[in-house]
């Protein structure tokens, strides 16, 4: 699990974290900071959150400065100046036990403006997607549709079941963006059962009425079993901290009916004004209705909302279709290099909000 740590910085190096010129902290290698993880906070001088991104261990001050950039380090010295002006800090005994490179992501602001000051902000709501942004499967969403397919006494590789999905998915969202349906929950059973229909035939499968219940009633077990939806380990800080910094929180998610379900299930529920899925909008992303209904409910405006999902096509295609900046969050670092935002973690929003 992340931890907190408090780190005492100096004052100067605090104010340029702050302003966000600098990104990375160098220390030695005592105990407390080897300690530390990627994901872990640190409560800078007992005051400021900020998110470990990244670690860098390295022999010496020399190795660690022939891999990190001296401007993410002291943004206000010359970098020839730099390895002496470690040195000065740490003598010799100190920087052999190894320096350490902690690169930080500042969560801004960690606390409250001071009294009687203006803070702007860029968005007064922050919108996400649902599947794979705020939660994952365990196992996979392949893995429940094999348990599935074995309720019918069937047996399939998950390489066939994704590349199934793959064609009927693809078919059911070519065309998204234009096309709307009855936002009812008969037509969420009908869609419902269409795509797992499409699913065994695509498999090679037998479709009967028998088949069909044996494998919609344990695909449905497995998605509701305990744990099978789970929250990724920052959402609910990160949500809280947002909360905290007064942000407005929705989802908008293309989903069945039972979506408000599975969100009261990962226990996130508390955290969001407006849980909102194709199912109820009668549209998928990346169709732009889906998200004006949101904006319309909450009363915000698009250029005062940002929106944070997982797919290109349906996340950041269908925000930018109904005016609403959008950041892809890309977990696995295959996103390559799209024209929009990018963010690890969730941790990331913070660095947008800026």
């Amino acid at each position: 699990m992340p931890r907190t740590k408090v780190l005492w910085i100096r004052e100067s190096g605090l104010s340029q974290i702050l302003a966000g010129h600098k990104t990375v902290e160098v220390r030695v290698g005592y105990d407390n900071i080897r300690r530390l993880q990627p994901g872990d906070r640190l409560c800078l001088n007992d005051q400021h959150l900020a998110i470990i991104r990244r670690i860098g261990h390295y022999a010496d001050f020399e190795e660690l400065l022939a891999h990190e950039a001296p401007a993410a380090i002291a943004p206000d010295l010359p970098a020839g100046d730099l390895l002496s002006a470690l040195r000065e800090l740490y003598p010799p005994e100190k920087e052999a036990l190894g320096a350490i490179a902690l690169e930080l992501a500042l969560v801004f602001p960690s606390s409250p403006p001071p009294a009687g000051t203006i803070q702007e902000r860029c968005y007064d709501a922050v919108l996400f997607d649902m599947g794979y942004t705020l939660v994952c499967f365990a196992p996979s969403q392949e893995g429940i549709v094999q348990e599935a397919l074995r309720a019918t006494g069937v047996e399939r590789t998950l390489d066939q079941i994704l590349a199934a999905v793959e064609v009927v998915w693809g078919d059911y969202y070519r065309d998204a963006a234009t096309i709307g349906f009855p936002p009812s929950p008969e037509y969420d059973r009908e869609i419902q059962a269409r795509l797992s229909r499409g699913l065994l035939a695509q498999l090679g499968l037998a479709t009967d009425p028998e088949t069909m219940h044996t494998y919609t009633t344990a695909l449905e077990a497995g998605f509701s079993r305990p744990g099978a939806i789970r929250a990724y380990p920052e959402v609910a800080e990160v949500l809280t901290v947002l909360r905290q910094q007064g942000y407005r929180l929705g989802i908008v998610s293309n989903w069945s009916w039972n979506l408000r379900d599975r969100v009261h299930e990962v226990g996130l529920q508390d955290f969001f004004e407006i849980v909102w899925a194709s199912a109820y909008a009668g549209c998928n992303k990346p169709h732009p209705a889906i998200f004006r209904q949101v904006l319309e409910q909450m009363g915000v405006a698009a250029g005062r909302a940002l929106y944070v999902g997982d797919s290109y096509r349906h996340d950041i295609v269908g925000a930018r279709n109904a005016g609403i900046d959008a950041a892809l969050l890309d977990r696995g670092g295959t996103a390559g290099d799209p024209d929009c935002p990018v963010i690890r973690d969730l941790w990331g929003v913070f660095d947008l909000l800026r």
